[in-house]
């Protein structure tokens, strides 16, 4: 597996994850206060807070602890993979807490006969509370169905132990098998539409490359080069930073059309673009194919001195080492023009275009297979 492969592939997943603990923390928002709402009806109603003061204000102030450390926990601006799987993991126990602290309540209610009619609205709230989990919190079916076990588990075995709660339990193990479907259909339903939006940012990403790259050489395109080169210029006016930039034409490209077919014309393209990509690949350069057989490099943060001995090198390696393509040595020399970006002088990009274009010309004139400098610009000594 490749490492750019398996980058993508790392890119993907935390793409997931990054959704999933947005839909996670979303919808477990509303859940946590419903929890201690369920619990002051059937505690009110089963008149457990005057038999119990103590224990049922300590599970009203655990449901609302809990519920606001749902909200107080929230989803990560930055973070990798194992952040976020860190972080989804921390949020389901607080889930989970809460469903475990909620099947404790059901089991006290079933068990004591004192909540009288209440025990049926626990019963009822503890079915709903599941639903809700089955529904809202499909995205993991292994802990969506402990939140339900939790919830439903110790109070069921409490009503098949008592004849007189069978009918119940029945019912409510009938019940418990509509949720486990809902809840695998959701957790389906859930990660097709994962997968949708997967599909949706890959063709917006495609795109955008499409957008910005050279289909030919996969360099920069003549629309990348010229944002980029507009954004280097406006840091370069404002911070005092050099720029240069460097256009470069293959010299009589058309008699290797001529000469060799259009097919070993556009290898050979390919082919000086991947020197220009191995060339020009420290920070702040930017290789790119304007049009035809027309390059230009941005040097983004590069003075005119090490620019011209880079130019210079590139032109060497192509006048000196011949492109083998389809069983023939191609040499490809190249005219190459620089210009050092000076706001007094370029009034826009423009100008420092034209600039270099001259000094591409220029070395055209002279005799090809060279570099030239801008008129208005000259090299300094080291």
């Amino acid at each position: 597996m490749s490492d750019a492969y398996a980058g993508a592939m790392d890119a993907i997943r935390t793409g997931r994850l990054q959704q999933e603990m947005v839909d996670t923390y979303q919808r477990a928002l509303t859940g946590g206060m419903f929890y201690a709402v369920s619990w002051l009806v059937v505690g009110l109603y089963g008149d457990a807070f005057a038999r119990a003061p103590a224990a049922s204000w300590a599970l009203t102030l655990a449901f609302l602890l809990l519920a606001t450390w749902r909200f107080v926990h929230r989803p990560l601006q930055d973070g990798d993979g194992p952040a976020i799987a860190n972080w989804l993991l921390l949020h389901w126990g607080i889930v989970l807490a809460t469903t475990a602290l909620w099947g404790v309540l059901f089991f006290w209610a079933m068990w004591d006969p004192g909540f009288g009619r209440a025990q049926t609205t626990a019963l009822l709230f503890t079915l709903g509370l599941a639903t809700a989990i089955a529904h809202a919190f499909s995205m993991r079916r292994s802990f969506a169905f402990a939140g339900v076990a939790l919830l439903c588990v110790p109070g069921l075995v409490l009503l098949w132990v008592r004849p007189e709660g069978r009918a119940d339990g029945l019912m409510m193990v009938i019940y418990l098998v509509y949720v486990v479907i809902a809840l695998l259909r959701a957790y389906v339903e859930y990660q097709q539409r994962l997968d949708l939006d997967q599909e949706l940012r890959n063709q917006r990403d495609l795109f955008s490359r499409q957008s910005r790259i050279d289909p030919l050489t996969e360099l920069a395109n003549r629309r990348q080069f010229a944002d980029v080169l507009d954004h280097a210029a406006g840091r370069a006016a404002g911070t005092g930073s050099p720029l240069t930039l460097l256009l470069l034409d293959v010299d009589h490209f058309k008699r290797i059309n001529d000469s060799h077919g259009h097919s070993v014309g556009d290898a050979c393209l390919m082919a000086i673009a991947a020197r220009l990509r191995t060339a020009f690949q420290q920070p702040g350069d930017l290789p790119a194919r304007i049009g035809g057989e027309e390059f230009g490099v941005v040097l983004d943060g590069q003075g005119i001195n090490a620019a011209l001995a880079r130019a210079e090198a590139f032109r060497l390696e192509q006048a000196t080492h011949p492109i083998a393509l389809e069983g023939v040595a191609v040499t490809a020399t190249v005219s190459i023009g620089l210009a050092q970006y000076d706001p007094a002088v370029h009034d826009d990009m423009d100008a420092l275009y034209h600039a270099a274009d001259g000094a591409v010309y220029a070395a055209k004139a002279t005799g090809r297979d060279r570099v030239c400098l801008a008129p208005a610009v000259e090299a300094v000594p080291a």
